[in-house]
């Protein structure tokens, strides 16, 4: 990314729509309300998407927001004209496709979070971001190992920025002292973070500590922080395995990083990440990670580092390995110390996204 020096003479806040098609608190929505918060008194930001489980963090983080009923063309028009924002910055694939079909004079920037398996390949939905390619000012990723797996990379080559995430280590820290509600300080030997989707694949997680557990770890506790649509698959599982003992399954947590802290392990079971943000915030706490092969905690990690996992083999005796050797696991949580301590770039990520809406960056 390359600054440009130049003066520029706003004669009022520019306003910025973020865009998110989800209703619910995650990766990319964590993102958004970052910037927004980092960024209020500069810009005019408004906080768009479905209606649901969100609206209480905004109201909590007091950003201004437009909920939509139905997250469709006509919803998404109304809002926009509602704000009249100088920048749409559409969070991922689908409001990013939809927010290039509305009419306006605003400058659309497109925020991938991901990439997932399907845009590898050509076809109906890669076509249509592809098509979108002249109404996009801007192709934001967060990693360029993510943008170049795009099958549509090429087309945006001239439009790409990495930007990476915004990585508060302060913030993460003080959140993570304060007492987990109804739990004390108790400590876990894995923890799972992470929506209950398939793309995270929550059921390998529980598989695993079947296996431990079967392995002889029969005291092993566990916790398991996020929601989704394979909740209740979940719990189905944890009981007809008969795990109740072993995992608690925690559901949402506004604040998931005291559960982070207190664990010995952070266990990544994805089957694709666009960027691991929830190692690096393990990293910072001090937690050494595990990790399946996915492009996100790959670039962080390191290709051929020992915290990532070929196999349920491999996370099994690693996990054995870092319980039953102190030294080993003094050697990965100092390692996890360092590599948490490289990312902590609140400051130059804001200063980077506060020159890309003032159109001060070439590419």
């Amino acid at each position: 990314m390359e600054i440009r020096k130049k003066k520029m003479n706003h004669s009022r806040r520019l306003k910025v729509a973020h865009v998110l098609k989800s209703s619910v608190y995650s990766g990319a929505e964590n993102v958004a309300i970052t910037i927004i918060r980092n960024l209020s008194s500069e810009f005019e930001c408004t906080y768009i998407a479905s209606d649901g489980p969100i609206r209480d963090i905004l109201e909590k983080e007091s950003i201004p927001f437009i909920l939509l009923d139905s997250f469709d063309r006509r919803s998404l028009s109304d809002a926009v004209r509602q704000c009249l924002p100088d920048i749409v910055h559409a969070h991922d694939f689908s409001a990013t496709v939809l927010c290039a079909s509305l009419k306006g004079k605003f400058r659309l920037i497109s925020h991938l979070h991901h990439a997932p398996p399907w845009v590898t390949t050509w076809n109906m939905r890669t076509l249509v971001y592809a098509a979108c390619r002249t109404r996009i000012e801007s192709l934001l990723a967060v990693s360029q190992k993510s943008f170049d797996s795009m099958v549509f990379a090429k087309c945006f080559q001239d439009k790409m920025l990495t930007v990476g995430n915004p990585i508060d280590a302060a913030k993460i820290k003080e959140m993570a002292s304060m007492t987990i509600p109804d739990s004390g300080d108790r400590r876990y030997d894995l923890v799972f973070v992470g929506r209950f989707v398939e793309p995270k694949n929550p059921q390998r997680f529980i598989r695993l500590v079947a296996a431990l557990r079967d392995s002889g770890w029969f005291d092993i506790q566990t916790c398991m922080i996020g929601s989704g649509d394979l909740m209740h698959e979940c719990r189905e599982l944890v009981e007809a395995l008969q795990l109740q003992e072993n995992i608690e399954i925690k559901g949402f947590q506004k604040n998931p990083y005291p559960y982070i802290k207190n664990a010995k392990l952070l266990c990544i079971t994805s089957r694709w990440e666009g960027f691991g943000l929830v190692a690096i915030e393990a990293n910072m706490l001090g937690v050494p990670v595990l990790s399946t092969d996915n492009a996100g905690c790959s670039e962080i990690l390191g290709e051929e580092a020992p915290e990532i996992c070929r196999s349920d083999e491999e996370f099994l005796e690693k996990i054995w390995l870092l319980k039953h050797s102190d030294e080993e696991y003094s050697s990965w949580k100092a390692r996890s110390v360092v590599r948490g301590r490289s990312f902590d770039n609140i400051e130059t990520y804001m200063a980077n996204m506060a020159c890309i809406y003032r159109n001060e960056v070439t590419n």
